[in-house]
């Protein structure tokens, strides 16, 4: 079970709760458990899922954990007194509950907890791992790809490389590999289609949304980025990506994109690979990514180097 499912199982009480004080061994650094014994019998941590606080000056003390069967359970130290808090000395340790797997679930349950997906999104989360905006955001650009550009006759430039990146892959089958998909990084939910046949280009961009949730998303997502969130915490900022996934595949396309005509360039064209050596590190480079500089080839990286080093000397 992901992090993702088992936040949505816990938002939606799909729990077994416990509440029994247990032993638990630490890591050599004392920071992360490894076992928990409950009844004589350990229970083997395979992964820690996620870690919180239980009170908002407390340090971290509670864990999300996957044992050796596959199991999760919500485990925390309750600390006796303000003074031992940072150390788990004084104290105890409290398992709370365990997440329900499903197999314990009917399947009514199942499809309730789980957001419904049709088969073509499915494929995408499924490689991807987990479903959110930015994946939704994705499929929607290639919907809209399919349908202005039925014969899939281009190439595209994205300008992010976030989650929306697998979702076309997967969809329309534009990958980095086969040279039929270029990112620019510059953060923005920009895409260049470039057709090669009409020798036209159509940049579609998202745009501005208003999800009425932009203050407490910020709130949670600084206290998660910080470490700083309680669990239930961190399940209300799932609950908030869930609800804007929803809204985003529920948006006729025209309301969540622009589209406009931009200038054409020639398409990508999928050439053998070159490799050259570097003057400087001696890997191997590919030609394309060398810079000449002195009647020597560079990889960037140490031209880069070799570039400031002549700036801070002034030799140009």
């Amino acid at each position: 079970m992901d992090a993702v499912e088992a936040l949505r199982s816990i938002r939606f009480d799909l729990l077994e709760y416990i509440q029994e004080k247990v032993i638990v061994d630490l890591d050599n650094d004392g920071r992360l458990p490894v076992e928990f014994t409950r009844k004589r019998k350990k229970y083997y941590i395979n992964r820690v899922i996620g870690f919180f606080k239980t009170g908002s000056n407390w340090p971290i003390n509670a864990f999300l954990v996957e044992t050796e069967d596959e199991d999760v359970y919500f485990l925390y130290f309750y600390f006796m007194d303000s003074i031992s808090r940072g150390t788990f000395n004084a104290g105890c340790w409290v398992l709370s509950f365990r997440v329900l797997n499903d197999h314990e679930l009917m399947a009514l349950y199942r499809r309730d907890r789980k957001m419904l997906l049709n088969m073509t999104l499915k494929r995408v989360v499924d490689f991807h791992g987990h479903l959110c905006p930015e994946l939704v955001i994705g499929a929607r650009v290639s919907e809209y790809a399919q349908k202005i550009f039925p014969d899939r006759g281009f190439s595209l430039v994205a300008e992010n490389s976030t989650s929306a990146i697998d979702a076309i892959q997967i969809l329309l089958g534009l990958t980095m590999g086969n040279q039929r998909l270029k990112i620019l990084d510059f953060g923005k939910h920009n895409y260049t289609f470039m057709l090669k046949t009409k020798q036209k280009a159509f940049m579609l961009s998202l745009k501005k949304l208003r999800y009425n949730d932009e203050d407490e998303y910020r709130m949670l997502s600084d206290k998660i980025r910080n470490s700083e969130a309680a669990i239930d915490e961190v399940v209300n900022f799932q609950e908030i990506l869930d609800n804007r996934s929803k809204m985003l595949l529920e948006l006729n396309l025209d309301e969540l994109f622009d589209l406009k005509e931009v200038a054409w360039e020639s398409p990508f064209v999928e050439m053998p690979t070159l490799y050259c050596t570097c003057r400087s590190c001696g890997q191997e480079v590919l030609a394309d990514f060398t810079v000449a500089y002195h009647d020597n080839l560079y990889c960037m990286r140490c031209f880069q180097q070799i570039n400031t080093e002549c700036a801070r000397y002034r030799l140009h």
